[in-house]
């Protein structure tokens, strides 16, 4: 029995706990669990107010990364538990912590997730985590930090530690250098962040429900699409199956040799720029956190790997704009 099953769902895991921070799913399953709120009228804090201390206030900060397959992972340590952190813009929390690898003692339940066995996990709210590393960074204490059973992505790195999102840079500039394998974050604009740069296009984005998921127009030939941006993926076409047996028709979607990948040509973003994309997956929509996003069209395009390696990026949520640098 190939693994290949099991490790999709964990790339689907991923994706949907990071773009809602509110629910997880089963492996191979599109069925997500809402959390079960642990005590009736209890408040937990949001994700803009957990985790504070883990947040950039350096003027630059560079962190080294490490692929795996299609992830950008730091390394790190909590509590003397070595292993990697995902860099995912899609997640909103700064800090979130997988208690199956780090045995996290006490917290308060947030919410109860289950996997495809039927077993549950609770999500947590930990008061206080100490002795935290993040790349070179050392965090003594991290207070209202979220923990979660995601053994799920043990499949893709055994040492995953958690993740790494976007309120830990939320007032910086996020640089990606796939090539050099590096992300360096930034606090001040363009003046500083495109010195030295050759500037390929400019995309605006907008958000929606979540200020962590950028959104902008596309098309694939003449048929319109939403475009979803997230570093914690590969890329994939969310489609009907008679828009996938249009686009296959007419040429813009091939298959290949691997039959759970196709190819995407000539997709136009923003009116801006023509891309193809290669190896990705399509699967009949909508998406399971197209709901939490925003995303409400027939058609989404979500680009991560496949369309970031191609070039250096900058990810300005201040100015609502995403710049593709020659690399």
């Amino acid at each position: 029995m190939t693994d290949k099953p099991y490790a999709r769902g964990a790339a689907m895991f991923a994706k949907l706990v990071c773009a809602t921070a509110a629910f997880v799913v089963a492996p191979g399953s599109a069925m997500p669990s809402f959390p079960i709120p642990a005590a009736i009228g209890q408040t937990t804090p949001k994700a803009s107010d957990r985790a504070l201390e883990a947040r950039l206030t350096k003027n630059i900060v560079t962190l080294p990364i490490v692929m795996v397959r299609e992830f950008p992972f730091v390394e790190g340590e909590v509590a003397g538990i070595r292993g990697k952190f995902m860099l995912d813009t899609g997640m909103q929390d700064a800090l979130v912590i997988n208690d199956h690898r780090v045995p996290l003692v006490g917290g308060t339940v947030m919410g109860t997730g289950f996997f495809g066995s039927g077993q549950t996990f609770d999500v947590r709210l930990h008061a206080v985590v100490k002795d935290i590393r993040i790349g070179n960074i050392h965090l003594s204490r991290v207070t209202s930090v979220r923990s979660q059973d995601a053994r799920m992505l043990e499949t893709i790195t055994p040492d995953f530690l958690g993740w790494v999102g976007y309120n830990f840079f939320r007032d910086h500039a996020l640089k990606m250098d796939y090539r050099r394998s590096k992300a360096t974050f930034y606090k001040d604009g363009p003046r500083q962040y495109l010195r030295g740069e050759k500037v390929i296009a400019v995309l605006p984005f907008e958000t929606r429900k979540l200020p962590n998921h950028p959104l902008l127009p596309a098309r694939i030939g003449e048929l319109n699409a939403i475009v979803s941006l997230d570093t914690g993926m590969n890329g994939a076409l969310i489609i009907s199956d008679a828009g996938k047996a249009r686009l296959l028709a007419n040429g813009h979607l091939r298959a290949t040799a691997k039959s759970d990948a196709f190819d995407l040509a000539r997709v136009t973003l923003a009116d801006t720029i023509d891309i193809d994309l290669h190896s990705i997956e399509v699967e009949e929509g909508p998406s399971p956190a197209a709901k939490s996003i925003g995303i409400t069209e027939d058609t989404e395009i979500e680009l991560g790997y496949a369309f970031l390696k191609q070039y250096k990026t900058v990810w300005d949520f201040r100015q609502k704009k995403l710049y593709l640098l020659a690399r």
